[in-house]
């Protein structure tokens, strides 16, 4: 029994813990394929663009400019946390609590996208399971659903090559990438990155 409980604990802890890793850099080649003709490298580089459409009927666009950093119109002059997440997954929904106390917190210079991946089996989720949802777990920021979610998603694949949820993405004010989380984060320290960027 006693190691059933060792083992259980164990996989919890690397669930917790796994894939936190701020080494890793957002660049150009995670965003657009690296094999490109002579006269497409010369050209200037297109900027990827994605439309989230938010739950409560606004809408967020991302430029994903490697020059001048991403902007998020819709959510500006913020830190942001993009948050990947699935409604059938346990993890996702056990970091739900500590998202909104962080944001409750920090809603003054601090947003968090929660970006849904859809169903298990593949698809979009549909507007009344992502509304219940919302409802059942009292999510207080921002939820897109649908339009470029998977796009958005597939393009950021290199920092999370296994496709894991739930996947965090966080940026400063002025749009440039900071760190990446795995799995489940503790509280503190999702909360203590976020203060070092707010200067606090």
């Amino acid at each position: 029994m006693k190691i059933k409980k060792l083992a259980f604990f164990a996989i919890l802890a690397i669930t917790i813990f796994a894939g936190c890793d701020d080494k890793e850099k957002i660049s150009q080649d995670v965003i657009t394929p690296s094999q490109q003709t002579t006269a497409q490298a010369k050209a200037k580089p297109v900027i990827p663009t994605f439309d989230l459409k938010v739950v409560n009927g606004n809408a967020i666009k991302i430029i994903a400019d490697f020059e001048k950093g991403w902007k998020f119109e819709g959510v500006e002059n913020k830190v942001v946390l993009l948050d990947f997440f699935g409604t059938w997954c346990p993890p996702c929904k056990a970091e739900i609590p500590h998202l909104n106390d962080i944001r409750s917190k920090l809603k003054n210079d601090f947003e968090i996208v929660g970006v849904d991946v859809g169903p298990r089996g593949g698809g979009v989720t549909t507007m009344e399971v992502i509304k219940e949802f919302i409802e059942t777990f009292e999510i207080k920021y921002p939820v897109s659903i649908g339009g470029d979610n998977g796009k958005l998603y597939s393009a950021l694949r290199e920092l999370n090559p296994n496709g894991s949820i739930p996947f965090m993405v966080l940026l400063n004010k002025k749009g440039e990438y900071v760190t990446h989380y795995v799995g489940m984060v503790p509280q503190e320290m999702l909360e203590g990155d976020i203060n070092k960027l707010l200067g606090k």
